[in-house]
């Protein structure tokens, strides 16, 4: 269904010509980075500044601009304009200065997770639109599942079978219990987190989903400096997870379950590329965050 990375990369060229034709853009150099999206800083017709995304056609992000229209700038950047044809080329909204929160070290992690919670509720507090394109959480983590018992029946990895089967039961039961459903951002970590002009902080690039908005904690937990790093990750993260569930009224344990259901399948899945080392750093972190929960 798909077209390889290399035919996508292939055809960027014509595709930035073919958009910049059709909305009157004048590009400027690409911003570096980016395994499967090339975006460019735009300038429209009017003399306002965007951002023009191609994105790598994938399931992930096959909703994108749905989602970005739904939310309408509530918490995340505007959808200016997509495609008539082509659902991965994107007219967005500049974020200027557009520095990353992740990159924010001289804030205190409490902070970058209050700030970032603070914009994932304001999505959440959409809700879902009554005819909602996106997949259901609950079906995409029970395929997860499903593959991480192949990755650890096949591949035999050092881990440990008793989390393993933990981290597999979790993401089967999560969805089905959920209190509430909405529309998740689905890959909120703070590198996704933007400094902008129209709000302090934006959310970019969101893998949407439907279903339960603690799905979307765990990166910010993880990804807010290194918490695993600290002498007693385990008090840090208690800490994080008491914030994070202050801040957005998702119950810490139930954070603390998504933590430990999505570093299980981070762990498989890096076992199945043959980064064994990631793999046991996921497996090791997983084994803090469940901690809390034991």
């Amino acid at each position: 269904m798909w077209p390889t990375e290399q035919d996508w990369r292939a055809s960027v060229p014509r595709l930035l010509r073919r958009a910049v034709d059709r909305w009157d853009l004048r590009p400027s150099a690409p911003y570096p980075g980016g395994s499967v999206s090339h975006v460019v800083p735009v300038r429209l017709p009017d003399g306002d500044d965007a951002v023009l995304k191609l994105s790598y056609p994938h399931r992930e992000a096959e909703h994108e601009a749905a989602a970005l229209a739904w939310w309408d700038g509530a918490g995340s950047v505007r959808l200016l304009d997509v495609g008539p044809d082509d659902p991965f080329v994107l007219l967005l909204e500049h974020c200027r200065p557009g520095t990353p929160l992740v990159d924010r070290d001289d804030l205190p992690a409490a902070e970058r997770l209050r700030t970032a919670s603070g914009l994932l509720t304001r999505l959440w507090a959409t809700g879902v639109p009554s005819e909602a394109p996106f997949e259901s959480v609950a079906d995409v983590t029970a395929e997860w599942a499903a593959l991480a018992e192949v990755r650890m029946h096949e591949l035999a990895p050092p881990f440990d079978p008793g989390l393993v089967r933990r981290g597999v039961d979790l993401l089967r039961a999560l969805p089905r219990d959920a209190a509430r459903s909405v529309v998740v951002h689905g890959d909120a970590n703070p590198g996704n987190v933007l400094a902008a002009a129209r709000a302090p902080w934006l959310v970019i690039d969101p893998k949407p989903m439907v279903g339960d908005p603690a799905y979307d904690l765990c990166p910010l937990l993880a990804q807010v400096d290194h918490p695993f790093r600290a002498d007693d990750p385990l008090r840090v993260v208690r800490h994080r997870l008491a914030v994070l569930a202050d801040a957005t009224g998702e119950p810490a344990d139930r954070v603390a379950a998504w933590c430990t259901a999505r570093l299980v399948e981070s762990a498989l899945w890096s076992a199945s590329r043959g980064a064994m080392g990631d793999g046991l750093d996921a497996m090791a972190r997983a084994a803090v965050v469940d901690r809390h929960v034991g």
